[in-house]
């Protein structure tokens, strides 16, 4: 897994930035329930969810609330969405496969490394 530095933005510039773990297995990007708590304050737009999240083992947990806005991994900056949920400690935010299509993620296997990129900046 990579865990790496990102900058969430919201539509009147505060900003917050926060480690993520990056996983393409994952089919939704989200934040848990701890960073939200820490966070919801800081960084606005959060809206309700309707979202049910289906787990790994098949467990369905409803997503608290979705966030829209800008992520920033080093300059490259893409327009984002993602859940928050309850994570019972074991991250504080999943960069999901959507995030990382959006930044055009690729690994390289061979070298164990990821490229991002906006479409400006890589």
């Amino acid at each position: 897994p990579f865990i790496h530095l990102i900058t969430l933005m919201n539509h009147d510039g505060m900003k917050v930035q926060l480690c993520a773990l990056f996983d393409d297995g994952a089919m939704t990007g989200v934040m848990a329930l701890s960073m939200f708590n820490e966070v919801k304050h800081t960084l606005k737009g959060w809206q309700p969810s309707k979202q049910a999240l289906c787990m790994a083992n098949g467990v369905v947990v409803p997503s608290e609330a979705t966030w829209t806005g800008t992520i920033n991994i080093k300059g490259a900056k893409v327009t984002g969405t993602f859940e928050v949920f309850d994570s019972a400690g074991r991250w504080s935010f999943l960069f999901g496969k959507p995030l990382l299509k959006a930044f055009k993620a690729v690994h390289n296997y061979a070298t164990d490394k990821v490229t991002i990129t906006d479409g400006n900046t890589t």
